[in-house]
């Protein structure tokens, strides 16, 4: 099934997180401390937008296990068709971090073989945080790309937990494939030491699926009066919540998502053919514009001229920084993830997810 509007969302919620770490730069450039945004709305443009992107990632492939019931999968092509989507253009983002790392510290080697191989497979495996991301002992190197790796085990794990998550929904399964897939999402979050309260959101889609599944609102919620309602709810969210991964925002972004999945456009905007070429781009933004960001205030301006820019000159230069960002991410879109794409197509026919 097409979603218009859920492809039309992505490009939003991936600009949002681009806002969200700008905000972070900005106090980060001035104190050196990396840390979330005292403002609500622009601590929820990267909280909500990844509650966002985790109900959806749950709400796309519960609704294929729910209208492929009587169709066997093939978890191995599964697998594969979700390497080939996703992690292509993830090692191209490192290779352009490990460069920079070489390049900050003059390609000499600061600590043992040992210790930076570790690191290494941290970064290729996601198990990335503040306190094992220093790569060739290059202090706070998660900053190059805005720390965003963080979210990655959870896609992961969810993927893995797939079989069985089919297996709740009575849908014939290989036993091999469900106990392989379920160790090895208990080792991913093992490994990435992950937060049970991460997965609300991920429940939060399977929910909207089993809805959208009866289809007894996609009519009824195409109504302009609920994306006034879907508006209102994420208003009532920024306005009394820091967080977007307490209870309340993340319960208002699955009912404000259940909104959308069922074909409402929020006044023709989720539809717009801007939108979901913007949308296109989603993962290239996630995944590149923390490492513009650092180019652009290391590189182009200095980290001590930055310090000194005014609010409205910063904003500015986030507003001139969109350009290159979009140009960039066209064209890691069309020479990186489009031409996996068509492959990965096929294997999704073949596993039918």
């Amino acid at each position: 099934m097409k979603y218009p509007e859920i492809d039309g969302l992505r490009g939003y919620l991936a600009f949002f997180v681009f806002l969200h770490h700008a905000f972070i730069w900005q106090v980060f450039l001035k104190t050196t401390d990396w840390k979330d945004p005292e403002s609500n709305l622009f601590n929820q443009f990267g909280e909500t937008s990844v509650v966002f992107f985790f109900i959806i990632t749950s709400f796309l492939f519960t609704t294929k296990l729910l209208t492929n019931k009587t169709r066997e999968i093939d978890w191995s092509n599964y697998l594969k068709s979700r390497f080939l989507r996703l992690f292509p253009m993830y090692i191209f983002s490192i290779i352009v971090i490990f460069i920079l790392v070489a390049c900050l510290t003059n390609f000499n080697i600061r600590v043992p073989f040992s210790e930076n191989l570790k690191s290494v497979l941290s970064w290729i495996f996601f198990n990335v945080s503040k306190k094992n991301s220093n790569l060739n002992g290059l202090e706070n190197t998660f900053i190059l790309n805005a720390g965003i790796t963080w979210t990655l085990p959870y896609e992961w794990v969810f993927y893995f937990l797939l079989p069985l998550i089919a297996l709740f929904f009575k849908i014939k399964i290989n036993y091999k494939a469900l106990i392989g897939f379920t160790i090895t999402a208990a080792i991913i979050m093992v490994i990435n030491k992950s937060s049970l309260r991460h997965f609300m959101p991920f429940v939060g889609g399977i929910c909207v699926a089993l809805l959208i599944n009866t289809k007894k609102f996609n009519t009824i919620l195409k109504q302009k009066k609920y994306t006034i309602l879907a508006l209102l709810l994420l208003a009532v969210s920024v306005y009394f919540f820091n967080s977007g991964r307490k209870p309340f925002p993340i319960i208002s972004a699955s009912i404000v998502f259940l909104i959308i999945a069922s074909g409402n456009n929020f006044f023709g905007v989720l539809s717009s053919a801007f939108s979901r070429k913007l949308g296109q781009i989603t993962y290239s933004i996630y995944l590149l514009h923390g490492i513009l960001l650092f180019i652009i205030f290391y590189y182009i301006i200095g980290f001590e001229e930055a310090k000194a820019l005014t609010n409205i000159e910063y904003w500015s230069i986030i507003t001139l920084s969109i350009i290159p960002l979009i140009l960039i991410c066209q064209l890691s879109f069309k020479y990186i993830e489009h031409p996996l794409m068509s492959l990965t197509k096929n294997r999704n026919k073949k596993s039918q997810l």
